[in-house]
């Protein structure tokens, strides 16, 4: 069956675990949860667009001022924590962001962060959701509001193993029949250019060492997600391709104590609006 908004990533239990597991990741990697060239107010307004499980915004409302206001964003609310854990300056809500924003939203925010849309984007015209940011009128404050965002690289990948790279072969075939195209990720820094913002980071790398296990077992995860996602959007047509590289990837997640690696790129963007 279908879903709905064609999210091809799951939002059961273990599925958010495994989000608020990238977190961890991102947070260890980065060394930061808020970028530390933001400049923090007490009056500040910040906004995270396909907030998921929103355990960014629950990070970082421990270390701001009670005063500045956080607000969440997503298609579904499947994965929103009860609203009585919130904290009183919190606010989740639904939001299509392939659409435009509503007008209640144009100029609201002093940050807005993104985080790991790739697989939601899932042909190479990012110009829906980055018009959003790009434009001040939309969404992010004018001037001096920050985009943050950081994204996955899924095609200049580190990959060990000759299992782990026959798997990789085999579902980027599939992502082309899915219609499920990464390579706009390298090309993120200059589509957030065509606005009217500065580049303040831009940078593409690869995990540390101590952190490579972490990022292979939440892409695994990703990856289970990701191929009933597939199942759920195209059905029939491609059920037999994806059962077989289901069954693959079981045997793969057996793997991970003999030292295979599967990481994407971690890519890392913080940009400004032009003063």
């Amino acid at each position: 069956m279908a879903r709905d908004d064609d999210y091809v990533l799951g939002r059961s239990i273990a599925d958010s675990i495994r989000l608020d597991a990238q977190h961890l990741l991102w947070k260890l990697h980065t060394g930061y949860e808020l970028h530390p060239a933001i400049p923090i107010t007490s009056d500040m307004k910040i906004a995270e667009v396909g907030t998921g499980t929103a355990i960014w915004l629950f990070d970082i409302a421990r270390q701001l001022p009670p005063t500045v206001r956080l607000f969440g964003f997503d298609i579904s609310d499947g994965q929103f924590p009860p609203k009585k854990l919130w904290p009183q300056n919190f606010s989740l809500g639904i939001l299509d962001s392939l659409t435009k924003p509503p007008a209640s939203l144009a100029g609201q925010f002093d940050v807005v962060h993104l985080r790991m849309w790739a697989s939601n984007l899932r042909g190479k015209d990012t110009s829906i959701l980055i018009s959003h940011f790009v434009n001040p009128t939309d969404v992010v404050e004018e001037p001096g509001g920050f985009i943050q965002w950081e994204e996955a690289d899924l095609v200049h990948q580190l990959v060990e193993g000759p299992k782990a790279q026959e798997f990789e072969r085999r579902i980027n075939e599939l992502f082309g029949k899915a219609g499920l195209d990464y390579s706009w990720v390298s090309g993120l820094a200059e589509s957030i250019q065509q606005g009217d913002f500065r580049i303040i980071e831009a940078e593409r790398s690869q995990f540390k060492h101590e952190l490579v296990h972490l990022c292979t077992n939440t892409y695994l995860m990703a990856l289970r997600e990701i191929l009933q996602g597939i199942k759920g959007i195209l059905g029939d047509q491609i059920l037999l391709s994806v059962t077989e590289l289901e069954l693959n990837l079981y045997h793969l997640t057996l793997e991970r104590a003999n030292g295979i690696i599967y990481n994407w790129s971690p890519v890392s963007l913080l940009a400004q609006n032009k003063e």
